[in-house]
This record gives C-alpha cells, sequence and structure tokens, in this order.
C-alpha cells in the first residue's frame, strides 16, 4: 500500500510502553529528515499518577489530551510548511492516549461520566487533525516489553507489570481494529502499518526503506 501524500507527510509511532516508540522514531526521523515530536511528558505529574492512578488518572489523560494535541497542530504546520524538515513523525499520536483512557475507564480509574467528558474533548481535538499519512504500530509481546521496562530502570515505572502491558496491547488491537473498521468519523483516512518489534536492536534502515516508498519519497 502506497499513500499520497499532498503536503508533506506526518507519521505515528504507536505502541505499548517499552515497545521502543521514542528510539525507532527518533532515528526514523534522522534517516527521513523528519522532524521528531515526543511524548509531552511531565515527570511530577506522571509520577503522582503512577502513585495514585485512580485519583490522577482522569487529570493526567486531559492534561495529555491537551498537551499533544498541541504537538499534533505543529506536526501538521511543519509538514504543511516544508523547510528543513520533509516531514513529521509523532511518537504517539492522540488516538493512543484514548487507549489508555479508555483502559483506565474499564479498570475502574476513572468513571463514566469521566469518561464521557474525555471522548467529548477528545472528539473535538481531532476535528482539525489531518490523518496520518501512515499510523505504524510497533507490535511488542507484553513480556518483551516489561523486561525493557526494567531494562531502562525509570523509576516512575518501578511498579509497572505484565498485566498492565497486556491490557495496554489488548486495548491497542482493539483500537486498530476501531480504525480499520471506520468506527469513529475521526478513523476515516487513517492507514495502519503493524511491525512485529519484539527483538531487540533490529535495523531501523529497512523499515526506513518501506516508509520511503510506502509515503512515495523520493
Amino acid at each position: 500500500m502506497t499513500v499520497d501524500c499532498l503536503t508533506g507527510p506526518v507519521l505515528w509511532v504507536e505502541g505499548i510502553i517499552g515497545g521502543g516508540k521514542s528510539t525507532i522514531a527518533e532515528k526514523l526521523a534522522g534517516l527521513l529528515n523528519f522532524r521528531p515530536f515526543h511524548e509531552p511528558v511531565e515527570p511530577d505529574h506522571l509520577e503522582a499518577f503512577y502513585k495514585d492512578p485512580k485519583g490522577k488518572a482522569f487529570e493526567f489523560q486531559i492534561r495529555q489530551l491537551v498537551r499533544r494535541a498541541n504537538i499534533h497542530q505543529l506536526a501538521f504546520w511543519e509538514a504543511n510548511n516544508p523547510g528543513q524538515f520533509r516531514g513529521a513523525v509523532l511518537d504517539r499520536g492522540l488516538p493512543g492516549d484514548r487507549v489508555f483512557c479508555k483502559m483506565h475507564l474499564q479498570k475502574g480509574n476513572i468513571t463514566e461520566l469521566q469518561w464521557n467528558t474525555y471522548e467529548l474533548a477528545f472528539n473535538r481535538f481531532m476535528m482539525p487533525i489531518r490523518p496520518p499519512a501512515l499510523l505504524m504500530f510497533l507490535d511488542v509481546d507484553p513480556t518483551v516489553a516489561l523486561e525493557r521496562v526494567k531494562n531502562r530502570n525509570r523509576g516512575a515505572e518501578s511498579g509497572m507489570n505484565l498485566e498492565y502491558l497486556s491490557d495496554l496491547r489488548k486495548g491497542y488491537l482493539d483500537l486498530i481494529s476501531e480504525i480499520e473498521s471506520r468506527n469513529h468519523q475521526w478513523s476515516n483516512g487513517i492507514h495502519v502499518w503493524k511491525v512485529a518489534w519484539n527483538q531487540d536492536h533490529q535495523q531501523v534502515g529497512p523499515i526506513a526503506e518501506e516508509l520511503k516508498h510506502r509515503l512515495r519519497l523520493n
């Protein structure tokens, strides 16, 4: 599948925690001459959320939604006004954040009313956003991801467990199914490419070459 890009392409890299998104996004940005946009992490808020997910999940997700929406706007401005960069690559898109919020609803960390409020805000923020040229999902086994999380030893992630990552992967697979079934207005035009990424130190070069073909980059 190739994608016609009227302006510079924007690529979303998605995957569970420990999936390797940040690393591959940075490497692809260099190989494709794209501007990289990383997750809007606020360490204090992240740590507060991990300590008290039931009390902080909704606040944290709303903050992520607003901050990531701003990043989306900047990324698409960059793509529409090509200069130093040919396009942009995002380390997780807005629908990826929605996976987390929906999971917190299922776990009882947010209420049904809070979820409805989040959906209202999410749909509003998605309205002006042009679909990405491609959504690349790094499909990683939760056991592999957990080992990577342990190896990088970030303090806020010390309580991460296999159940959490397994639920997150299921949420992502559900999201992909929703997108491919066009269950939402915002999913129209989003094309998904699933890439197996279990092996550590995989070469990014072949992925970049395939993206050049899919995105019609000369």
